[in-house]
């Protein structure tokens, strides 16, 4: 008795035949609009699942994956509004560095970054 066929799926041969014709980012383009837009057929899917097998993840696609933001300084809030609140009472950007290092036990590196984010973010609301 013959086997029976594999489950067949239009979209699915379309993105193999794109493949095989070497146009690897129109397949990978027409996998992702089928999808995102929820209607991929198992065979569709199946074949995401090989491709994503196939290529994998390479060192530093995880920040690729979160949209190539690094992740923000710890306790970067704290340190920033500390940094801030002391140059509003009369402590020069310097001395309030140094005191907030002091405080929070980070360097002074980390400090200044934290206190540059926490102006940024302050100047966006």
């Amino acid at each position: 008795m013959a086997r029976l066929p594999k489950p067949f799926s239009a979209k699915a041969a379309e993105i193999e035949f794109a493949i095989h014709e070497g146009r690897a980012e129109d397949a990978m383009n027409s996998l992702v609009r089928e999808l995102e837009a929820g209607r991929a057929d198992k065979v569709v899917q199946a074949l995401a699942a090989r491709w994503i097998l196939t290529v994998g993840l390479h060192p530093g696609d995880a920040k690729k994956l979160r949209g190539g933001k690094t992740a923000l300084p710890k306790e970067w809030l704290a340190v920033g509004e500390m940094v801030v609140r002391l140059q509003g009472e009369g402590e020069t950007y310097a001395s309030a560095i140094q005191k907030t290092v002091k405080h929070f036990g980070y360097g002074e590196r980390h400090t200044q970054e934290c206190a540059k984010l926490w102006k940024v973010a302050s100047a966006e609301e």
